[in-house]
C-alpha cells in the first residue's frame, strides 16, 4: 500500500486605510488530499476548512471518492458525467458511476443516482425553488474500428411525488419524467474524407398525474401520458484534408422546446452551420485559419420574432525568422432581430399584406496583434521584447438606422521587455500598458496608461526566491486626471528538503481620485503567508522489498 498527500495553510491579514474594509481583517483556509494506493486502486481523499465558512455546519456537504482498478475507473459521492449533449450533459448527482476501456477499441460508461433532491417551497426565500427528488441512470458505449466508431448513450430520469412532503403544492410544479437517447457515428468515407454525426431524441412527460396513453409495449421503460411529447436534434459534420490543409463544414438542428432533465440548461430552437479552414504555407512557417458560420432561431416560424446571426474568425501566424514570429487574429459578429407585432398576424385579414416590423442589429468587431522577438537565447543571458495589440468595437442598429451611444470601442495595447542572467538568477523586467475605451457621443472617452518594474533573484544556490515590482497607472476622462493608483509588490519562497515550501507575499496599494473634494487617498495592504507540506509514504513490507532491491 502507497500513501501520498499534502497539506497547506493559508493566511491573509488585510488593513485599509481611507475606506471601509472589503474583507475580513484575518482569513485562514486549511487544505489537504490524501492518496491511497491499494494493489492498484486508486483511492483519492481531499478536503477543505476556511473560517470564513461560518454560513455552515460542517467546513464542506458534499464528497467524492474516485478509486480505479487497471482498465475501470468508479466515482463514488457526488460527481457529474458527461454523455451528450442531447441527453445527459455534466448533471451533477450523488450516487456512483463506472466507466471502463476493456481494450483499445471499446469504452462504456455507466451512472445511477440522485440527480436532485426533495425542497419544499418557502415563501420566505424568494430565490428558493421547489424540487422533488429526481433519479436517474444512463449509459454510454462506444466501439472504435479501422475507419471511424460508433457509439449509443441513454439516460432515464424521473421525478417521485412522495418525495414532496408538504400539503401546499406551488402552482405550476409539476413532476416530471424523461427518456433521452442518441446515436453517433463517425467514418472515413475514403482517403482523408470523413463524416461524423449524431441524432438525439428527448421523450418528455411534463406532468407524471397526467392520464395514461398507449405505450406499445414500452412499459418497462417509459410510461406514455397525455402530457407527453418528443423533440429531436442532431448534427452532421465532414472533414476533408488535402496536404496540409483541412476542409470542413458543419450542420446542427436542435427541435423546438428540446429539453433534457440531464442537462441543467440545454439550447433549442436553433440551426447552425459553419465553414471551416485551417492550412500551412512556405513549409509552415505560415499557419491560416477561418471559420464562418451562421445561427437562426424561430425554426418553425411560429415565434413572434427571429433572430440570427453570422459570425466570422480568422486567424494567421507567422514564424518570420528563427527569433520573430508573430500572430493576427480577427472576428466578426452579426446578430440580427425582427421582432413583429403577434396581434398583426391574431388578426390578418389579407394573406399578402406586409406587417410592419421592427429590425435590430448588433454589430462586433475584435482584433488582436501580437509580435515577440527572441533578442538573446544564450546559455547565459536570455533577452525578449514582446508587443500585443486588442482592438474591439460594437454597434447597434434599428431600422437601419444607428441607435445613439450605442457604439462603442476598446483599445488595450502592452510592450514589454524581459532580460534574464542565468548564472547570476536574476530576471529584470519592464511594461508599458495603456487602454482607450469610447462609449458613446454623450459619454466620455477613458485613457488610462502606466508602467511596470519587476525584478527576481535567487539566493543561496536558487534556494530562496524574492521577487518585487512596482507598478503605476493613471485614469484621464476628457483629459482631466480621474484617478492614480500606485502598487508595491514583495515576496519571496523557499523549499525545504523538496517537502516543505514557504511562500510570503505583500501587495501595498494606494488610490487617488481627483474629482472628489473630500480626503481621496485609499490605501490598503495585504500580507499573504503560505505553509505547504507534501509527504509520500509505503507500508513496511514494501518498504522491505525496495531495500532487498537496492
Amino acid at each position: 500500500m502507497k500513501i501520498s498527500g499534502g497539506v497547506s495553510f493559508n493566511q491573509t491579514a488585510y488593513s485599509a486605510w481611507g475606506m471601509e474594509s472589503r474583507r475580513d481583517p484575518y482569513r485562514y483556509i486549511l487544505s489537504g488530499n490524501l492518496n491511497f494506493d491499494v494493489y492498484g486502486m486508486a483511492i483519492p481523499l481531499s478536503f477543505t476548512y476556511s473560517n470564513q465558512d461560518f454560513n455552515y455546519n460542517q467546513p464542506f456537504n458534499q464528497f467524492t471518492i474516485s478509486p480505479s482498478y487497471k482498465w475501470l475507473n468508479f466515482q463514488l459521492g457526488y460527481g457529474n458525467v458527461s454523455f451528450s449533449p442531447y441527453t445527459l450533459g455534466g448533471h451533477t448527482f450523488l450516487g456512483a458511476a463506472v466507466s471502463g476501456s476493456p481494450n483499445d477499441r471499446w469504452d462504456f460508461s455507466v451512472m445511477y443516482g440522485r440527480l436532485r433532491e426533495a425542497v419544499i417551497y418557502d415563501e420566505e426565500n424568494e430565490n428558493g425553488e421547489p424540487s422533488f427528488r429526481r433519479m436517474g441512470y444512463g449509459f454510454k458505449t462506444e466501439y472504435r474500428h479501422k475507419s471511424g466508431n460508433i457509439g449509443v448513450t441513454l439516460f432515464k430520469a424521473k421525478d417521485d411525488p412522495s418525495s414532496y412532503q408538504s400539503d401546499s403544492i406551488p402552482e405550476g410544479f409539476l413532476p416530471q419524467d424523461n427518456l433521452s437517447t442518441s446515436v453517433y457515428f463517425g467514418q472515413e468515407i475514403v482517403n482523408n474524407l470523413t463524416i461524423q454525426s449524431e441524432i438525439g431524441v428527448s421523450i418528455l412527460t411534463t406532468n407524471t398525474n397526467a392520464e395514461k396513453t398507449e405505450n406499445k409495449g414500452t412499459d418497462w421503460l417509459f410510461n406514455s401520458r397525455t402530457s407527453t411529447s418528443s423533440y429531436w436534434a442532431g448534427n452532421f459534420g465532414l472533414n476533408y484534408q488535402l496536404k496540409t490543409w483541412v476542409l470542413g463544414a458543419s450542420y446542427e438542428r436542435i427541435g423546438p422546446e428540446y429539453r433534457t432533465l440531464g442537462s441543467y440548461y440545454a439550447n433549442n430552437d436553433l440551426e447552425t452551420m459553419s465553414l471551416n479552414i485551417n492550412g500551412a504555407l512556405f513549409n509552415s512557417k505560415v499557419n491560416i485559419g477561418g471559420n464562418f458560420g451562421t445561427q437562426r432561431n424561430n425554426i418553425d416560424g411560429e415565434n413572434s420574432s427571429d433572430m440570427s446571426n453570422f459570425n466570422m474568425a480568422l486567424n494567421l501566424n507567422w514564424i518570420v525568422s528563427k527569433k520573430v514570429n508573430t500572430s493576427f487574429n480577427y472576428s466578426n459578429f452579426r446578430s440580427y432581430t425582427v421582432i413583429r407585432d403577434q396581434f398583426e398576424v391574431i388578426n390578418q385579414s389579407d394573406p399578402l399584406h406586409q406587417f410592419d416590423t421592427l429590425n435590430y442589429t448588433q454589430l462586433t468587431d475584435a482584433g488582436n496583434l501580437s509580435v515577440n522577438w527572441n533578442i538573446s537565447g544564450s546559455k547565459k543571458i536570455i533577452q525578449n521584447l514582446n508587443l500585443n495589440l486588442n482592438y474591439q468595437q460594437t454597434s447597434d442598429q434599428q431600422s437601419d438606422q444607428a441607435v445613439n451611444n450605442a457604439n462603442s470601442q476598446f483599445w488595450n495595447g502592452a510592450l514589454g521587455w524581459n532580460w534574464g542572467n542565468k548564472p547570476l538568477d536574476l530576471r529584470l523586467g519592464f511594461s508599458a500598458n495603456g487602454s482607450y475605451s469610447f462609449a458613446g457621443n454623450d459619454i466620455p472617452s477613458t485613457f488610462t496608461a502606466g508602467p511596470t518594474i519587476s525584478c527576481t533573484k535567487g539566493f543561496l544556490d536558487k534556494k530562496i526566491k524574492a521577487r518585487t515590482s512596482v507598478s503605476m497607472n493613471q485614469s484621464r476622462s476628457d483629459n482631466i486626471v480621474q484617478s492614480t493608483v500606485i502598487s508595491w509588490r514583495l515576496g519571496t519562497s523557499t523549499t525545504l528538503k523538496k517537502s516543505h515550501s514557504f511562500n510570503l507575499s505583500s501587495a501595498l496599494m494606494n488610490r487617488q481620485r481627483k474629482n472628489e473634494a473630500e480626503d481621496n487617498s485609499i490605501t490598503e495592504l495585504t500580507v499573504t503567508l503560505t505553509y505547504s507540506y507534501r509527504f509520500s509514504a509505503f507500508n513496511k513490507k514494501e518498504e522491505k522489498t525496495n531495500l532487498n532491491n537496492n
